[in-house]
């Protein structure tokens, strides 16, 4: 015979568990958000340092990539995916113009329109810069015990796949060697 009292216990026992399962998972999270952050910020600064060291700011960077990822952009366009003011990229374009890694063309049938792309130079130096990430993230993982690699890659791939479903984008290789027309 079934004891109902101690199905009632058994019963909050293990929602007991569930409700510290979840609270455990929560506080992890936590950890885990906060560690991301800290460790993307790391990151970031990293490699500013090394773009620096190669004659470029990471906003720069950005432009570049920005318009590699998307091809040719009118400047409004640009600015509108950068989120700063048309004259806030019109000062930006202009140093990286002046560099030699973007070049603006008006358009023949409404000289109004600028339009901007990536040159050879600049898909050269993301390329550099990419050479320079990937050296930061071996040099990173190289400092880590082999055996746990496995796991790592696999926590990112799952990490990775968790995103694309979350934000609903497939990811993709952002710094591709070739530039979009």
């Amino acid at each position: 015979m079934i004891c109902l009292r101690r199905v009632v216990q058994v019963k909050q026992i293990v929602h007991l568990a569930a409700i510290e399962a979840v609270s455990n998972a929560d506080e992890l999270s936590d950890r885990i958000v906060a560690d991301f952050r800290v460790t993307i910020g790391t990151m970031k600064c990293a490699m500013s340092e090394r773009l620096v060291r190669i004659g470029i700011s990471m906003a720069q960077l950005n432009i570049m990539v920005t318009l590699q990822r998307n091809g040719m952009m009118t400047m409004s366009g640009l600015a509108d995916a950068l989120g700063v003011s048309l004259s806030n990229a019109t000062g930006l374009v202009d140093r990286i113009e002046e560099r030699g890694f973007i070049e603006r063309s008006r358009v023949p049938e409404d000289r109004r329109v600028v339009l901007v792309r990536v040159t050879e130079a600049g898909t050269r130096m993301i390329q550099e810069s990419d050479a320079l990430s990937d050296e930061l993230m071996r040099n990173v993982l190289g400092r880590l015990d082999p055996a746990e690699l496995p796991a790592i890659a696999h926590a990112v791939a799952e990490v990775r796949s968790a995103l694309e479903a979350t934000a609903a984008v497939p990811a993709r290789n952002l710094h591709a060697t070739t530039t979009p027309t």
